[in-house]
C-alpha cells in the first residue's frame, strides 16, 4: 500500500493544539486573538478603573499581561483567598492611591502584580508609585508584567 492509494484523503492531518490564543507575545507580534477566558475578563473590564472580583483560578498575570498587549492599558491585581480583584488602567497607570491600598492590605489582600505596556526591560521599571503602593503591603515584592508576558520582580526600597 502507497500513501497515495489511501482512499479517503486526509482532511486535518495536523491538528494544532497550541495556536498561540491567549498568548501575551502572540496577540503583541501576530495579532492572536485573546483567549475566551481573557475575553470575558476583558468585557468585564470595559474602561479605565473598572474593577472585578474573581476566584482566583479565573485569572493568572499571564492574562493580564495578554489584555495589555491586546488594549495597551495597564491592569493590576490583589489576591485574598480564593479571591482576586482586577482593576483596568490607562496607559500610563492604574487608579490605586496610597489609601486605598492601605485599605486593602487591611483587608487581607496582596498586591499580585500589574503589567506596563511595551516590549523592553525598561518598561518594566518600577515607577516611585509602583514603590509606594508596595509599602503598603506585608508582603516584600510584587511583579511587573510587560505585554510580551515576561516580567520582572521588584522589592521594597530600604530606608
Amino acid at each position: 500500500m502507497t500513501i497515495n492509494s489511501i482512499e479517503k484523503p486526509i482532511e486535518n492531518p495536523i491538528e494544532q493544539k497550541h495556536t498561540g490564543k491567549g498568548n501575551p507575545n502572540a496577540v503583541l507580534t501576530f495579532g492572536i486573538e485573546l483567549n475566551n477566558r481573557q475575553k470575558q475578563l476583558l468585557e468585564r473590564l470595559p474602561h479605565f478603573n473598572s474593577r472585578l472580583t474573581v476566584n482566583k483560578d479565573k485569572v493568572s498575570m499571564t492574562d493580564l499581561s495578554a489584555m495589555t498587549a491586546q488594549t495597551g492599558h495597564e491592569f493590576a491585581m490583589f489576591t485574598k483567598g480564593t479571591e482576586r480583584l482586577v482593576i483596568r488602567g490607562n496607559e500610563h497607570m492604574v487608579q490605586i492611591d496610597i489609601d486605598e491600598a492601605m485599605l486593602l492590605a487591611e483587608n487581607g489582600y496582596r498586591w499580585s502584580g500589574h503589567t506596563h505596556p511595551g516590549t523592553d526591560f525598561l518598561c518594566m521599571q518600577p515607577s516611585d508609585g509602583d514603590y509606594a503602593v508596595l509599602n503598603c503591603f506585608s508582603q516584600n515584592n510584587s511583579v511587573i508584567f510587560n505585554s510580551k508576558g515576561d516580567f520582572r520582580t521588584f522589592e521594597k526600597r530600604s530606608g
